[in-house]
């Protein structure tokens, strides 16, 4: 053969070669969702998914309706890593669909299109935090899609019991405020583990009037439910939980459950319960002698100021002593706000003082301004997370130094608090 004719066969074959091995075009993934092949039309659907084009909602919220499950199931996978809220619509349609799969991921895709994403499924999300605190709902500014509300509601009368707890997950997670009447009559359901995720959403979107369906809860036959119901009073602060909260503690003072009862109690902020955290600050226990200085704060019993200032002097126990700190700051001595802010780069007490400082809420931002500049980068960052999340647009200008920290964890934190505060700006005035 011809040396120069061989040379060009061998150029067409590779050409031909690096064709087939070209990935397929936008335009050819949005085709092949329509192929006959049912195998083809998942691969599209998958690929499409990872493309990251807002083009993709459309074709793929189409697919949501393909005759086949499989590729159902992958448009809707695809929709939830496109992470644009434009597909809350097309999942909302899929919590139609007759497949419990189906409706399953589309639970989860509703939840995470808002960037509500979280560690691990949706199913052991509530089980990342602890005891004492509530899952954060989707940021402030978020407007969810009305059709994918009214999706959730119907989704919690769902036949499939695992599509109705997720369903009460995402309604919490979201923030959607209209859903706490249909999150306590959830709370009847016949599986625990609805009742106790509904019990949970209702602690993030419900009131203290709300909470009040969470009683019975507490003598629930699941210890989980039971578990999350206590919870969930404390957050909501239902006062009229505290005779049953402590007949619980009463009846059970040295087991684990009295002692969660307790810490129910001393958040709900009943004044009746003051002679009873006034009996445990004596107590030997520091556990029930923390939860009982954090009750009295609670109750506002101004009469324990002085005695607690001499107490947080000889208090040795360091959570003891910052509950003490705590309850001096929310009875009105502002000097007491120093422990709390140079104990949240702690390991040991970090958390409770964070979780202290967003308890006392924008009240206290005055005193935590000066911080700002404190020279533990540590201290800069906790607080630039805790006046983000106290939700005062008026901090802005505090934390915009902060843009420029030379830690770039302060930086970081800093942007991430401005940006929620200006969301919180913009939705205050477009009311």
């Amino acid at each position: 053969m011809d040396r120069s004719l061989a040379a060009v066969l061998a150029l067409t074959l590779c050409g031909a070669a690096a064709l087939a091995a070209a990935p397929p075009s936008f335009e050819d993934l949005v085709a092949g969702l329509g192929s006959p092949s049912a195998k083809a039309r998942e691969e599209s659907a998958a690929a499409l998914g990872k493309s990251k084009r807002r083009e993709a909602v459309a074709p793929l919220g189409a697919a949501v309706r393909d005759p086949e499950k499989k590729v159902r199931v992958q448009a809707v996978r695809a929709l939830r890593s496109l992470g644009d809220p434009e597909a809350a619509a097309a999942l909302a349609g899929a919590l139609t669909d007759g497949e419990p799969e189906v409706r399953r991921e589309a639970v989860g895709a509703l939840v995470e299109v808002y960037g509500a994403s979280r560690p691990g499924p949706v199913d052991r999300f509530m089980d990342t935090f602890s005891d004492e605190t509530v899952p954060p709902s989707v940021g402030p500014g978020v407007a969810i899609e009305p059709r994918a509300q009214e999706a959730l509601l119907a989704a919690l009368r769902d036949p499939d019991e695992e599509v109705r707890e997720r369903a009460a997950e995402a309604l919490g997670i979201l923030n959607v405020r209209s859903a706490s009447p249909a999150l306590a009559s959830a709370l009847l359901d016949p599986a625990p583990g609805v009742r106790k995720t509904a019990a949970l959403a209702l602690a993030q979107v419900g009131t203290a009037a709300d909470g009040k369906a969470l009683i019975p809860l507490l003598n629930d036959e699941s210890a989980e439910v039971r578990q999350r119901a206590l919870q969930a009073v404390g957050h909501l602060k239902v006062r009229e939980a505290a005779p049953t909260l402590r007949e619980l503690y009463e009846a059970n003072a040295r087991k684990d459950s009295g002692l969660r009862a307790l810490g129910a109690l001393s958040r709900v902020g009943e004044p009746a319960q003051g002679e009873l955290f006034q009996q445990l600050v004596q107590d030997t226990d520091p556990l029930k002698k923390r939860l009982a200085v954090e009750g009295l704060a609670r109750i506002s019993d101004t009469t324990q100021l002085s005695a607690f200032k001499k107490d947080y002097q000889r208090e040795k126990n360091e959570e003891v002593k910052l509950a003490y700190a705590f309850a001096l700051v929310r009875l009105g001595d502002r000097d007491f706000v120093d422990t709390l802010v140079l104990n949240l780069p702690s390991r040991t007490t970090g958390g409770r003082s964070r979780a202290y400082l967003l308890e006392l809420g924008p009240d206290v931002l005055p005193a935590l301004y000066p911080y700002l500049t404190d020279p533990d980068a540590g201290v800069r960052a906790a607080l630039s997370d805790i006046i983000g999340a106290a939700g005062d647009p008026g901090a802005i200008p505090r934390l915009t130094p902060l843009l420029n920290d030379p830690s770039t964890t302060v930086a970081d934190r800093a942007h991430l608090a401005v940006e929620r505060l200006k969301r919180i700006e913009s939705a205050q005035q477009s009311r």
